[in-house]
């Protein structure tokens, strides 16, 4: 489900945002994988740590505190809606991009399962 179409109000642990290029090999790249995860820290708001790729098991950055809902331990998704263009963006042959927000899907925990093919 494409974020931006998700009608969701947060994300939650264990939720998966697809970036639709990976920062790491530039645009035009396949798509890399960000979980939602639990830092355990009352001061900030939840982590994102890459999850696909080259750089998997790196963490790729604690939120603020603000970017938690006041009542859940959640990404509220107006705020990421809001600073996207702060979190999401990365430098390329001397420029600095933007990751597609209109292009990124939202694989939620509680409705993705792990298959085997043959």
């Amino acid at each position: 489900m494409l974020l931006l179409e998700s009608g969701r109000a947060e994300l939650w642990r264990g939720d998966i945002l697809r970036l639709p290029e990976n920062y790491d090999l530039g645009p035009g790249s396949g798509p890399v994988d960000i979980l939602v995860y639990d830092p355990h820290d009352d001061t900030c708001g939840l982590g994102l740590m890459v999850s696909s790729g080259y750089k998997a098991g790196l963490t790729w950055s604690i939120l603020p505190r603000d970017s938690r809902r006041p009542d859940a331990i959640c990404i509220d998704m107006g705020w990421l809606k809001i600073h996207w263009s702060t979190w999401f963006a990365y430098q390329w042959d001397g420029a600095m991009r933007v990751i597609d927000i209109g292009r990124t899907e939202i694989l939620e925990w509680d409705r993705r399962m792990i298959v085997e093919t043959p």
